[in-house]
């Protein structure tokens, strides 16, 4: 199978989906790897190091997805990759696909498959491929939005921890699930005041007895309102898989948030779930809006690429592997072989690739996003 790694081009972005020693499985499993020149650049991953491990650099991105099949990234396309794609390609990638119906309208004319990585479930139940950068992004998420109260970022001079004689900056997490439990992580570490909304009491339970000093409480309207007026800096870590983020978050408790208050919101990639609130970016991390400190920059885990990249190859190689041996084999990625009786006799992995499939030959076949697209007949 030809796999080609293109470099990525959003704002800010430095990751790479495979490392150069995952490359080297693929490779030594009778693969080729197309690595478009300087992709790992920005993850201390030179060329010169993939090339020793058997990958074949390409000098553009018009070279790589000229020569690949299977096409391996991190962000969804944006339009100057869109011109290269083409039919007979498969994308495997965050695409986040709930948000971006212009991007579900160009893959479907082109008519390829796509496989948004936030949509594979695991064994478990989890998501695996999702969980990598929402642990990243709940740590960076918890940092930034500590730096960004301090007084000469706009804020409102708060130290989450205090000191002797002083408060506590006050924390309110929404969501806790791998994205929140790892901002809560962060926020117990620095010694501040913690409030946990979620609606799942298990995992609530869960986060409290790994943090027993933090409170934890079933979220509605009413608790939202009461917990976010008084905190210093609010935490969006609102999922529902495969759909838009829910708003919990409305403008009018916005409006009532302190002067400098902060909020920084993980789930921009699906909507975001505070209401009205719009993508920044690494160069451009907030903007005020009422007073209040907005940040929600959709590649967040992109500020640690090399971190970021490690962790995402280990939880991809295996279903790239997979997915090679499926297009490799002329196993058609149909949505008849989506069918549960065709299914019985893959590996799990096999199984959850074909059911994570959003988009199969220009057709939208993922059930969650068809339910998302009712308010657009013409693209269901």
């Amino acid at each position: 199978m030809k796999i080609g790694l293109p470099l990525e081009i959003m704002i800010g972005e430095g990751r790479i989906a495979l490392t150069p020693c995952d490359c080297k499985q693929l490779v030594d499993a009778g693969n080729t790897v197309y690595l478009q020149q300087d992709a790992g650049k920005n993850s201390a991953y030179p060329d010169s190091l993939y090339k020793d491990y058997g990958v074949e650099i390409v000098a553009n991105a018009q070279q790589l997805y000229e020569q690949a099949q299977l096409i391996v990234k991190v962000k969804q396309p944006l339009a100057q990759d869109i011109q290269y794609l083409r039919q007979h390609h498969v994308l495997f990638s965050y695409l986040h696909l709930a948000a971006d119906i212009e991007l579900i309208e160009s893959l479907r004319a082109i008519g390829l498959c796509a496989i948004p990585f936030e949509s594979v479930v695991g064994e478990d139940g989890g998501l695996p491929l999702l969980a990598p950068m929402s642990q990243v992004a709940g740590r960076i998420a918890m940092i930034r939005g500590a730096s960004l109260l301090f007084r000469n970022r706009g804020g409102r001079g708060v130290l989450l921890g205090g000191v002797d004689g002083s408060d506590r900056g006050q924390v309110v997490v929404l969501g806790a699930g791998i994205a929140g439990s790892h901002a809560v992580a962060v926020a117990a570490s620095l010694g501040a005041c913690i409030d946990v909304l979620d609606i799942d009491e298990e995992k609530l339970q869960q986060l409290k007895t790994q943090h027993p000093s933090i409170r934890t409480h079933r979220s509605t309207p009413e608790t939202v309102a009461e917990l976010c007026t008084e905190a210093d800096l609010v935490i969006g870590a609102v999922l529902l898989a495969g759909r838009r983020a829910p708003v919990v978050l409305p403008k009018s408790v916005v409006r009532q948030m302190h002067a400098g208050s902060v909020i920084v919101d993980i789930a921009i990639d699906q909507g975001g779930c505070v209401e009205g609130i719009h993508a920044t970016s690494i160069e451009q991390l907030c903007y005020s809006e009422y007073g209040v400190i907005h940040s929600a920059v959709p590649n967040m885990p992109a500020a640690v690429a090399r971190t970021s990249s490690q962790s995402l190859s280990s939880a991809i190689l295996p279903y790239v592997h997979e997915l090679a041996t499926i297009m490799d084999s002329d196993t058609e990625l149909s949505v008849t072989a989506r069918e549960e009786g065709a299914l019985q006799n893959q590996s799990y992995r096999q199984t959850s690739l074909r059911q994570a499939m959003a988009i199969c030959h220009g057709e939208v076949v993922d059930t969650i996003l068809r339910q998302e697209l009712q308010r657009e007949p013409s693209m269901v």
